[in-house]
């Protein structure tokens, strides 16, 4: 199962969709005409048949999910019955990173529910009208988009702009070869460090790795949620850069004074972190 009542429902609705007699092979053959390569073997379920393909996402990496994903996309943006089911296929594949998306998309005073209904809705959307022309990246892809589009539904419903995400996500790509198995948090960080550099989190050119990368994409997320004002998370960001220490101290800091600050950064940061592991 994928989570609470909303995702509860959509397994369950999947269960009957998987029950219908023919669709497992009806979905296979698509694949086999699409040049996603199965021999003879048959489907013995949609489940199986879809487990069977995140197996081989897992071995094979993108190229076997943009493959077989654009096959079920191409089917999903006709009419009928059957571009339905192409539709439902790739809404149960991507339901784990809908899961995550809804969890990071929580503000004070969103319920859970209501905004994975936002996030599955939008999902949808941007199933049945994905851009065809765009054949490498599809699952990051469907993920940026329903995103772009669940953070302005979302929006529309409150007056204040908690998430913004527009700039970001019109111009984000996902660099180099995304791990196979997740796509979401490849995704989700790299919209964080693209608004932790337009926030003046990050100098020009500057790429963090490490326990300072999830320092700043830690930082990135608190402004975007409302939890930490910029300014503040700049001058945290200027204290963790290598070398920060050794500036202070020549600039007349004394040691004392140094290990207070980083005290009350600790303290600050501490209940911001636990909110930002429980929405990953």
């Amino acid at each position: 199962m994928t989570g609470p009542r909303i995702f509860e429902s959509l397994d369950a609705e999947w269960a009957l969709v998987c029950a219908e007699a023919g669709r497992a092979e009806m979905v296979l053959g698509w694949l086999r005409e699409g040049g996603v390569l199965f021999g003879d073997e048959r489907a013995r379920g949609l489940s199986e048949l879809l487990a069977e393909l995140e197996c081989r996402d897992r071995a094979q990496g993108r190229v076997h999910s943009d493959r077989w994903m654009r096959v079920l996309l191409e089917r999903a943006a006709g009419e009928g019955a059957k571009a339905q089911v192409a539709a439902r296929v790739v809404v149960q594949a991507m339901l784990p990173g809908a899961v995550r998306m809804t969890q990071r998309l929580l503000r004070a005073g969103r319920d859970f529910d209501e905004t994975g209904q936002v996030v599955v809705a939008c999902l949808y959307q941007v199933v049945r009208r994905y851009p065809l022309h765009r054949t490498s990246g599809v699952a990051a892809n469907l993920l940026l988009e329903t995103l772009h589009l669940a953070s302005r539904e979302l929006q529309a419903d409150t007056e204040t702009d908690a998430v913004p995400w527009h700039p970001v996500l019109e111009s984000a790509a996902v660099p180099g070869e995304p791990a196979a198995d997740d796509t979401t948090e490849t995704v989700w960080r790299t919209v964080l460090r693209r608004q932790a550099a337009e926030a003046g989190l990050l100098r020009a050119g500057e790429v963090p790795d490490g326990a300072r990368g999830e320092l700043v994409e830690l930082l990135a997320w608190a402004v975007a949620a409302g939890l930490l004002d910029v300014v503040r998370a700049r001058v945290i960001a200027d204290e963790s850069r290598a070398g920060a220490r050794e500036n202070a101290e020549r600039a007349g800091v004394s040691a004392v004074t140094w290990r207070q600050r980083r005290s009350r950064t600790v303290r600050q940061l501490r209940p911001i972190a636990d909110q930002w592991v429980q929405a990953a």
